[in-house]
């Protein structure tokens, strides 16, 4: 008889194991979405010395997204743009955010904001002077959420 009482605390513990160990299925890791350090260490290239990057998640509601960074030396910059709908439910149609930088001088460029890095080559600040400025960076995300990133890094004038 007191193998019986063995026999059903065993049986009771090996379920409640079995259990516990299999849980309940997570997430398939593709359907997860990351979080914005992981997708600007992955989508933003690192800045060259003497670059900078930013990286930051633009809201559906239509509100203007934005940073900025100070003390940005006048001279050419080589530009990578990136923006990519936070969301698993991205369709091929959906319309890109916009983007648009500038400075103190004026606006240097933007557009649409492709999800697949776009790099371009402009003059940051003002040609003779070497006063640094501050470079802004506004993004407008009409209807969805988007990470965006920029990434500048000094290079010579395009031939």
């Amino acid at each position: 008889m007191t193998s019986r009482p063995f026999t059903v605390v065993t049986a009771t513990m090996a379920t409640a194991l079995a259990v516990t160990a299999c849980g309940t299925p997570s997430a398939p890791a593709s359907a997860r979405t990351p979080d914005l350090t992981g997708w600007a260490a992955d989508n933003v290239p690192a800045p060259a010395e003497g670059g900078f990057s930013m990286a930051d998640i633009a809201d559906p509601d239509g509100a203007h997204a934005g940073d900025s960074v100070s003390d940005v030396v006048p001279g050419w910059y080589a530009v990578t743009v990136v923006c990519e709908p936070t969301g698993s439910q991205a369709a091929a149609g959906d319309r890109s955010a916009q983007i648009v930088f500038s400075g103190e001088s004026g606006v240097y460029g933007g557009g649409d904001c492709s999800p697949s890095p776009i790099t371009t080559t402009t003059y940051f600040g003002v040609p003779d002077v070497a006063t640094p400025e501050t470079f802004s960076v506004e993004v407008l995300a009409d209807g969805r959420a988007y990470y965006w990133g920029l990434s500048a890094s000094p290079t010579t004038a395009p031939e």
